[in-house]
């Protein structure tokens, strides 16, 4: 390892063991502070969302899926007695296909729709322009030069101006 000469070496590396044995450089990083929320406090905020939820629809997930239900309670199910088949229906493939095709003929009507209501909508109009330009333009010959009848600032001398007269 190279020597450093002690003058390129900062004060605070000098110092270290100064640094470190005072309190208030010893803990700068290692600072363990309380969050302004405990964790007890945001688990009893948890079980009460949960209880909530639970009251509102637990009637229905214990229907529909109680495999949810014993996943968010903990609690499992009394094995309900197996309903007559007839309740228990399959759809078939058929049904499922029709009813995809009534699908996309739904939302093949609603974009019909959306895109009759973008073409009403859209309406481009042109403004007449205010001046008449021609008024302002005129023929000009390509052979003449720009500068015919003007002097140019160097020449100006020899324009005749006319004087004012006073009374």
């Amino acid at each position: 390892m190279k020597k450093i000469h002690p003058s390129k070496i900062s004060y605070y590396a000098r110092n270290k063991r100064l640094f470190l044995s005072n309190a208030r450089y010893k803990s700068m990083y290692r600072i363990k502070t309380k969050p302004t929320f405990t964790d007890a406090f945001f688990n009893t905020l948890i079980k009460q969302e949960c209880s909530n939820f639970l009251k509102e629809n637990g009637e229905h997930i214990k229907k529909e899926n109680p495999a949810l239900y014993k996943s968010i309670t903990g609690k499992t199910l009394a094995v309900e007695t197996s309903k007559p088949e007839e309740v228990k229906e399959k759809t078939s493939y058929s049904e499922l296909d029709e009813y995809q095709k009534m699908k996309d003929a739904q939302r093949k009507a609603e974009l019909e729709k959306a895109r009759e209501k973008l073409k009403k909508e859209v309406t481009i109009k042109f403004t007449k322009p205010k001046f008449d330009w021609s008024v302002y333009g005129g023929w000009v010959n390509a052979h003449e030069s720009v500068n015919k009848g003007r002097l140019g600032s160097t020449q100006e001398w020899k324009k005749e101006k006319p004087y004012p007269i006073y009374y």
